[in-house]
């Protein structure tokens, strides 16, 4: 069977991840890879025409009408000490929709994530992003989870482990028990509802050097 283009840089790109996968119990595209993913690459680089020239503390992923049970995402990221708040870090994040699709309808609509979305810390190191609950994989392959990279001018650019939510049955064993390990800065998150608002915290550590 020949696949077409954009189906073809899908199944490359999940291959790549799925290596990442199993390098380091966090369903980065590209951690634990000797080198970073093209399609990965290109996909960023895309990203960051649209990323906006004003930023705040707080930032949506999904535009206030797309589908799906609201999600607000509130963080904080600490400097490679695990203590001291990190401010005025740009954070990108992105995540997929409603059915599961990264990049648009059978994930060969556009060539950058369709929701994504940035904000940079304030003096606390926090940060927030409005957003929607992703689905997990269309395929049933792993579950649904939220992707960050962090930028800044001492450390810069740098992938944060992806966030999974807890009560996602997709979520392995091995995947909880990896994140237990990682204590505070854990990956696999709770998940509370307020009035049909969903709601996750995370705590990221930045690491000594740039990444990618």
């Amino acid at each position: 069977m020949r696949l077409a283009s954009g189906e073809l840089r899908v199944t490359l790109q999940h291959a790549l991840a799925v290596c990442a996968l199993f390098a380091t119990g966090v369903s980065s595209p590209v951690q634990g890879l000797a080198q970073t993913d093209p399609y990965w690459l290109r996909s960023w680089d895309e990203a960051q025409t649209l990323r906006p020239a004003i930023m705040t503390s707080s930032g949506r992923i999904a535009p206030e009408d797309e589908p799906g049970t609201p999600l607000v995402i509130r963080g904080q990221v600490v400097e490679p000490d695990g203590r001291t708040p990190a401010e005025g870090i740009v954070v990108h994040s992105y995540h997929r929709d409603l059915n599961g699709f990264d990049f648009g309808p059978n994930d060969s609509a556009l060539t950058t994530w369709r929701l994504q979305g940035w904000a940079t810390t304030d003096v606390e190191g926090r940060f927030e992003f409005r957003t929607i609950r992703p689905a997990g994989d269309h395929l049933g392959r792993e579950g649904a989870h939220v992707h960050f990279t962090l930028e800044s001018r001492d450390f810069s650019r740098q992938w944060a482990p992806t966030v999974f939510l807890s009560d996602d049955p997709l979520v392995t064993e091995n995947q909880r028990r990896r994140s237990a390990e990682a204590g505070e800065f854990r990956w696999v998150r709770e998940v509370e509802t307020v009035d049909g608002v969903q709601h996750v915290a995370v705590r990221i550590q930045l690491k000594g050097n740039a990444e990618f």
